[in-house]
């Protein structure tokens, strides 16, 4: 039920967004004609600037403390009413592009209805994998917990947590996580909106296709949503994934402007970078990059100067409140980087510093990322071989539709080349930390590969229009005289059953030979919950540390328990029990060894956990002393101890039956 309240909180959200949209589309494009494509146009394309609209909105009742659903629902309702025509202009797309499906595939055409089974599907995927508790501790420590302040307070505070650094950085994205939980208190939520985000640029990109969105999809599908570099991390609730989707969406919308020179174009550009320097400070590269794509047709006269202004103001609409709001309050927009970090130590900032500085695996600091010189070049060149192309055939196949693309018209595609190389090389140059800092980057790889296709499919129909003849057109003339031999709702039912069963079936044989998973773009063990082999409960505690643990304490309501060896205990614990901490378990240690016995009456310790495995890795991450503190707390206790659960992972859950009476 709660997967489902929460689609219905997402899908309210986007009608809003999409409502929004269209209004402003039509307002900027008069005197445009036509105005915009299509109504299906208008849907596939809507989703991601919707959103920037509608956390431009929720910015600005959280500056004055106005996020609050007593204030949202009849704001909303207000403004619905007042766009009632775009609202229901965006209901009547909808038919439309039901029916325009239904009739294609009443004609023969199974690329529509393959289209709608392969997006249903991967959406009621998404939907399930949702429900896994994110291993990433950064979700529960910063990403969730910033939202549900923005929720408590109502709007905006400094700082928003209890960190100096991760309370003061820009939050647009956990804006539109709190726009969710106001209305269903739980972070799948907020997971199911990163999956909307994902899914709504998988949209965009398909409408950047001219004559072939259905098929275009699954090409989209191919290309990314279809390997496990990105859809894995779709329904996280981390801001990576949905930052990259709004930022390479900037550049396709900069993209169709060339390609229409219509303003809602730009700015939707402009909205939806917004939206991704509202969230990360390392997006900014893409305000230089679209700036510098724009200065041919700034020098030209192409882009007029109301129209600038317009796109400054839609782009400072939504990312400009972060910096002002430190600028006027710390001194730097910026904070904590390059113009002063008030409230955290010379020190910390300098530690901070170096660990960005460099790769986060010491196996990959061997790598030089200066590329003034010949060896860091050749180590780029190396990365981008090893990292993203070598083994992954999805990305060998991108690269000869981005070659393709150039071949059929290199004038329309060299942009996004051009963009794709330079966010390559300022990732490893600035930013070789991670892999998933160059997620924009591979992002828009793939997305360039896909307009490589669209342009190829265009050159190819072009010939087909000079030169009827030839030995391809002919067949695929013979194949069109077939289909219109057979039954067209027939032949498409034929069509989609046949590509449908050829993609079940290695689930099929998963089904019967359980030895290697299915699909690559699906967590291991996925497949199990999805066909009921295995429950979600015993998949968690198979592949998570203390899930049944933590699951135990909270189900029994078990207090006070001393977890020393996890840091964050507290943190997973509530992710495993619906989002929330209730105390339950105590990360402290002893102040010494003295201390033990005061320090277990003091918290009144009444259950402990005990790992017994992987001890060295434990002494490492929290510490000699600590670890030493906390071994000797439990050895005290152990022997007046009843062992009440144990997990495959070492973990063990005393309960603690007290001191004996001296």
């Amino acid at each position: 039920m709660t997967v489902l309240a929460a689609w219905l909180v997402v899908a309210a959200i986007l009608l809003f967004g999409l409502t929004l949209h269209r209004a402003l589309v039509l307002r900027l494009n008069r005197g445009v004609n036509p105005s915009f494509r299509d109504g299906t146009d208008l849907l596939l394309s809507g989703v991601l600037p919707g959103l920037a609209l509608v956390g431009g909105l929720a910015t600005a009742l959280g500056a004055i403390h106005l996020l609050r659903v007593e204030v949202v629902l009849p704001l909303a309702a207000l403004l619905m009413i007042w766009r009632r025509h775009d609202l229901l202009g965006t209901l009547v797309d909808l038919r439309d592009l039901a029916m325009a499906g239904r009739r294609a595939t009443a004609t023969g055409n199974p690329f529509p209805l393959l289209a709608a089974i392969a997006f249903i599907g991967l959406a009621c995927v998404i939907s399930v994998t949702a429900l896994f508790p994110a291993g990433s501790a950064d979700a529960w420590a910063f990403q969730i917990p910033l939202a549900q302040s923005i929720v408590s307070h109502g709007g905006f505070v400094t700082p928003q947590i209890g960190s100096n650094f991760y309370g003061n950085i820009p939050l647009f994205f956990n804006v539109l996580f709190a726009c969710t939980l106001l209305f269903v208190d739980h972070w799948l939520a907020a997971g199911l909106l990163n999956a909307a985000i994902f899914l709504g640029f998988l949209l965009l990109l398909t409408s950047c296709a001219h004559r072939w969105r259905a098929a275009g999809l699954l090409l989209v599908f191919f290309l990314i949503a279809f390997q496990p570099f990105f859809t894995p991390g779709a329904a996280v609730p981390l801001t990576d994934l949905p930052r990259s989707c709004f930022s390479v969406a900037a550049v396709l919308y900069l993209w169709r402007y060339l390609e229409s020179s219509r303003p809602s174009e730009i700015v939707s550009s402009a909205l939806v970078l917004g939206g991704a320097v509202g969230g990360k400070y390392t997006e900014l590269q893409m305000v230089g990059l679209i700036g510098l794509a724009l200065l041919p047709s700034i020098y030209r006269g192409k882009l007029s100067f109301s129209l600038f202004l317009t796109c400054l103001a839609a782009f400072l609409s939504l990312a400009g409140y972060w910096y002002a709001k430190n600028l006027i309050v710390l001194g730097n927009p910026i904070y904590p980087f390059l113009f002063g970090h008030l409230g955290l130590s010379d020190q910390w900032m300098a530690d901070y510093t170096l660990e960005l500085g460099r790769a986060f695996d010491p196996a990959n600091r061997v790598f030089v990322t200066d590329l003034t010189t010949r060896r860091g070049w050749h180590d780029f060149f190396f990365i981008m071989h090893d990292w993203f192309l070598d083994r992954r055939r999805y990305a060998i196949v991108a690269l000869v539709l981005i070659i393709g693309g150039l071949i059929a018209s290199a004038k329309r595609i060299c942009v996004l080349v051009a963009m794709t190389a330079a966010m390559f090389i300022i990732w490893y140059a600035v930013m070789f930390n991670h892999i998933r800092w160059a997620t924009p980057a591979y992002l828009l790889y793939f997305s360039t590969a896909f307009i490589g296709a669209s342009l190829i499919v265009e050159k190819v129909t072009a010939m087909r229009a000079a030169q009827p003849g030839g030995f391809i057109f002919e067949k695929l003339a013979l194949v069109r005289v077939g289909r219109s031999a057979v039954n067209g709702p027939l032949f498409a039912l034929a069509v989609v059953f046949v590509a449908v069963a050829v993609f079940c079936l290695p689930a099929v044989r998963f089904i019967h030979h359980p030895e290697r998973q299915p699909y690559t773009w699906m967590e291991p063990g996925v497949m199990d919950v999805l066909i009921g082999r295995q429950k979600l409960d015993d998949f968690l505690g198979a592949r998570r540390e203390g899930y049944i643990i933590y699951r135990y304490v909270a189900a029994n309501d078990l207090r006070i328990v001393f977890q020393p060896f996890d840091t964050g205990s507290t943190l997973y614990a509530a992710a495993y029990t619906g989002g929330r901490d209730k105390g339950w378990l105590l990360p402290a240690y002893p102040e010494s060894e003295n201390d033990v016995d005061a320090f277990i009456e003091r918290n009144h310790i009444r259950y402990f956990i005990r790992v017994t495995e992987k001890q060295q890795l434990l002494a490492e991450r929290i510490g000699a002393d600590k670890f030493a503190l906390a071994e000797k707390t439990i050895s005290r206790m152990l022997p007046e101890s009843t062992l009440l659960l144990k997990d495959r992972f070492g973990w063990e859950l005393y309960r603690f039956n007290g001191f004996p009476p001296q």
